[in-house]
Parts: C-alpha cells; structure tokens; sequence
C-alpha cells in the first residue's frame, strides 16, 4: 500500500501566529525506503487546519477547522482515494479553536479538544466533544461534551481554561484531556454510547504555571510522557494498573541553551517504547530523550536542529524509520532518519515545500 503524509495549514492570518500561507489539506507521498516526500495533490478551500487525525482501517482522515474570530470550529470526515481525498461531511465542534483530536481506543468515536482561546460570553465552550463514527467513516453530531473552568497563574496565558489535546488509554474506556489554563491533567469515562463522566480520582494535579500541552501513552498504558509548552518540561507519570492513579516518575526541564525562549510543541514516543521526541519552538530544535524502562526516569539523547522555523508537529513514518517535522513558519517539511537504538536523528534528508504546515500525519493507505 502507498504511504501518505499529509498536511493541515493555516490559510487565514491569526494574531498569535505568523504569516499564513497555506491553501488547504496537501497529500504527498512519502517513501519509507529513501525518506522522500513528492506532490500527489491538495484540498484547497480548507481553512486552517491545525489538527489531522488518520482511520486506516476505514480509509479516512479527519481535520480540525480552527477558525479565530468564528463562534463555533468544525471537524471534516474525508475519503482517502485514488483520485484525490473526497469530502463526506462536516460537524461542529461545540467549541471555538479546535486543537486537536484523536480516535477512541475502539475507533468508534473521534475525540476533540476545543482550545476555545476567544470565547464571548454565549459562544460554544465545549473543552472535549464526541462524535460517533458511522461505518462509512460519516461523523454524526456529538453526543457529548464537556466544559473546564478555572485559571492559572500566568496572566497572558491562563486566564482560563484551555484543553490542548485529549488522548485516549490503550485500552479501556479512560480519555485524559491536557489543559494548558488550569495546570491539569483530566480523566474522563466514555461510555459505549459516547458519554463522559469525570473521573476525578484519575485527574492528575501538575505545578501551577506549568501548562501542559500534549501528552502520550505508552503501549502498555502504564505510563504516560506528557510536554508541557509555559514552563517547558517533560513529565514521566505512572499509571497505576488497578486505580488509573498517576504519580510522577520523573521531570525533565528542558533548559534553553542561549537565554531565549523554549516553547515545546509535540511529543512522539517511539514504538519500542524507549525514547521521546518533542519538538522545540522559537528556538526551533527537536530533542530526544531516553526512558528508563524500570525508573520512567529521562535522560537526553539527541538535541538538534529542526531544519526549519517552528516546528509546531512532527509524526513517525509507518516503520518508525523516519521523522518528519512540521517547520510552521518556514513553510516547509523536513524529513530525518531516526536511529531508535540510540535515540537521535541524521542531518535532514529532505526539506519539502508547504504553506504554513501546522499538522502532519503518515499513513500507508
């Protein structure tokens, strides 16, 4: 089967990001063998997709529409075909500045976090939504949602709640939503017919200030390795296999290396389970990190260029042989060979060109 990369892009400007210059959803094959990545075509009209999510058992992508200045952002259904990516339909999302959003661990539904960033009073302010997936991968209008309340205490960033991505176990029926606004980690039970119930025993109080971001499970669900993007840090927290208790393993503080700012975007764990990989923003560098497997403790492998500006997301090819990063404001793909018995990167094989990319996944289709 062919393997795909595709990309979500900014097409509107946004106060909070740079130039936007991209033109909609972009596919473009991908050789696992070389790490080459070649034009194969693009979804234009798509506005600023800043999250994509691949079904590969029913041929088909879902994007986030994040839309500033709107009430309500949306989440697409598209076929994954021959000829092109086919749109099947589109729903809102309950909330305003959708993120991110994942499969549940049954693929039954799909999963979305509302960062809900400009939210008047009476707009749509659902943190996570559900939606059920037909068996033609159509998303039917969500049957659940929730809202976070409350605040942190970084002035410019917290004032309140803000969900930044949602991520279901392995196994079972618990989904946990990182908050960036109110330092927490937040467990929910999705029942069979898509409805949550807060967990509060799971929830997993972080350091005030530390905004978490984007978080992983490890294959086992005994662990998860979270970034945070305020204070940049990575976290390695145990789950506890009888009560979904978290503890923490160990912290790592990602330290800047010439005085300026380190904004950590997102996280990948290799499938072996041995290292992480997190991208660096503003000072644009990928790092990797070492799990001990007995402690959870982290230890730094590899710290290296992005091989471009902002490297807002990055994703595995299929085999885990090769990384390819988003670089947001140099428009541009970057592609590395990963050494997973070491935990580091090769010099960049390939810089490709995108508008604006804000999210990329790779899928064999």
């Amino acid at each position: 089967m062919p393997i795909y990369a595709f990309t979500g892009s900014l097409t509107r400007a946004m106060p909070q990001y740079g130039a936007a210059n991209g033109q909609g959803i972009s596919r473009l094959s991908f050789d696992d063998e070389t790490g080459r990545l070649g034009a194969v075509d693009l979804v234009g009209g798509v506005d600023d997709t800043a999250w994509l999510v691949t079904d590969v058992a029913r041929g088909r992508l879902y994007s986030t529409s994040e839309i500033t200045g709107t009430r309500e952002s949306a989440i697409a259904a598209y076929a994954v075909e021959p000829g092109g990516l086919r749109l099947i339909n589109r729903q809102p999302t309950r909330g305003n500045e959708a993120c991110h959003a994942s499969l549940s661990s049954d693929g039954k539904f799909l999963l979305v976090a509302n960062y809900n960033g400009a939210n008047p009073e009476g707009w749509p302010d659902a943190a996570l939504s559900v939606f059920p997936i037909a068996s033609d991968g159509s998303l039917g209008a969500a049957v659940a949602s929730v809202r976070h309340t409350g605040s942190g205490p970084n002035a410019a960033r917290q004032t309140t709640a803000h969900a930044h991505c949602v991520v279901p176990a392995p196994s079972g029926d618990i989904v946990y939503v990182a908050d960036l606004g109110i330092d927490r980690l937040v467990a929910y039970r999705l029942g069979a017919d898509g409805s949550l119930t807060h967990e509060r025993a799971r929830d997993f109080a972080l350091p005030a200030g530390l905004g978490p971001r984007h978080l992983v499970f490890s294959s086992d669900g005994r662990a998860i390795f979270m970034v945070s993007e305020l204070i940049p840090t990575v976290l390695s927290l145990a789950v506890d296999p009888a009560t979904g208790a978290l503890t923490q393993r160990d912290s790592f503080a990602i330290p800047s290396l010439d005085g300026g700012i380190v904004q950590p975007s997102g996280i990948l764990l290799s499938a072996d389970g041995r290292h992480l990989f997190v991208g660096l923003r503003v000072c644009n560098d990928i790092l990797a990190l070492r799990i001990d497997n007995t402690t959870g403790k982290l230890s730094q492998t590899d710290r290296r260029p992005s091989g471009g500006t902002t490297p807002r997301d990055l994703a595995f090819s299929p085999s885990g042989r090769h990384l390819v990063v988003a670089n947001q404001d140099s428009d541009r793909l970057t592609v590395f060979a990963v050494d997973h018995a070491t935990g580091t990167l090769s010099d960049p094989l390939q810089h490709f060109d995108v508008g604006t990319p804000m999210s990329v996944k790779l899928a064999a289709f």
